[in-house]
């Protein structure tokens, strides 16, 4: 076992990623340059190519993964262990899911087998929200103390301070992020279609490789607009009265934690971290049925549509203040641990 790091040294802290491009993962780890962490911690970010199968050695007590594991990647992770003993390693779980797991795993005991033998890898797993800590633990077999839950949190200037959405007879539902599969764009526009969102505009911003698709589905219905890629969250935002969040799989969301902080109520689907998200702060959404949808804009309209914003904000109150706290506590507990959970 390797010594702890001496109470008053600053903790060094290596995020690994392998795709700069996730804007979601990379922005998230700015929660290292708060106050409260830089007191304890001295974080820097290392990118490695995505085929990188043997680890480097790396100057830092603890080393945290931010990328999923696959067959390939577990050579990698047992060349992390073995190439920096003196480290306590995290991984965090951005990408598995329940959901994801359902559309995208053909044989699940072999894909079930790598998790477990990934997870056996670390001394700590953080997973970004309840139900994905609940289905790990599952999938893997993992002990829940070796897992951590903790909300992903982006800094977003202007959010907190957007006036409130007002009721009116015709709700704006804005819904943006990447076009693509996940994101269910596809199964929102096919809804619209169907007179399902009736006396409601949507609002859709984002850019991605399913762009063509949506504008061709969505033709010329006029209900329908594309804003283009959101640069401005809180710009985008003012425009709306609720957000939509109709994803496939979503191990978080973080789109429903930037509306419920501009005070927005929430449309999620039934998956995943979504459904955590509407508690007290709007509805949880088939989107394929006309009769929960239709329940749920009954809600948002009959409720007070201002009422049901304040109350979206309230749950997201000092949201950073919580995350700087739980990463906090975490870097400080491994920090002295015993090297290498084993077993469960």
């Amino acid at each position: 076992m390797t010594a702890a790091v001496s109470p008053g040294k600053r903790i060094r802290v290596a995020n690994l990623l392998d795709d700069c491009s996730l804007g979601g993962v990379t922005r998230a780890l700015g929660v290292f340059a708060a106050v409260e962490l830089r007191r304890i911690a001295e974080a820097t970010t290392i990118v490695l190519p995505p085929a990188t199968t043997i680890a480097p050695r790396i100057a830092a007590d603890v080393i945290i993964t931010h990328f999923p594991p696959n067959w390939r990647r577990l050579l990698f992770l047992a060349s992390l262990k073995l190439r920096n003993p003196q480290a306590r390693i995290i991984h965090v779980e951005h990408s598995y899911t329940r959901a994801w797991e359902t559309i995208h795993v053909p044989s699940r005991s072999r894909f079930r087998a790598m998790l477990w033998l990934a997870m056996r890898l670390v001394d700590q797993i953080v997973c970004v929200s309840r139900a994905q800590s609940e289905w790990l633990q599952e999938a893997a077999g993992i002990d829940a103390g070796r897992m951590a839950v903790i909300h992903p949190f982006v800094q977003n200037p202007g959010l907190a301070e957007l006036p409130l959405p007002k009721a009116g007879q015709r709700l704006r539902i804005g819904a943006y992020g990447r076009f693509c599969e996940q994101k269910g764009f596809d199964i929102l526009i096919a809804a619209f279609l169907s007179g399902w969102f009736q006396d409601c505009d949507l609002i859709l911003g984002g850019f991605g490789e399913d762009e063509a698709k949506l504008r061709t589905m969505a033709g010329d219905c006029p209900a329908i607009r594309f804003a283009g890629k959101v640069d401005d969250v809180a710009a985008f935002l003012r425009r709306c009265d609720v957000v939509a969040v109709p994803s496939r799989w979503e191990a978080y969301g973080m789109v429903a934690n930037e509306a419920r902080e501009a005070g927005r109520p929430v449309m999620v689907a039934p998956v995943d971290g979504l459904v955590e998200q509407a508690a007290g702060a709007g509805a949880i959404v088939d989107f394929t049925d006309q009769e929960s949808i239709e329940d749920a804009l009954c809600h948002l309209r009959s409720a007070n549509l201002p009422v049901i914003a304040r109350q979206a904000r309230e749950t997201i109150w000092n949201c950073r203040q919580v995350r700087q706290t739980q990463w906090s506590a975490l870097l400080r507990s491994v920090r002295g641990a015993p090297r290498a959970f084993q077993g469960a």
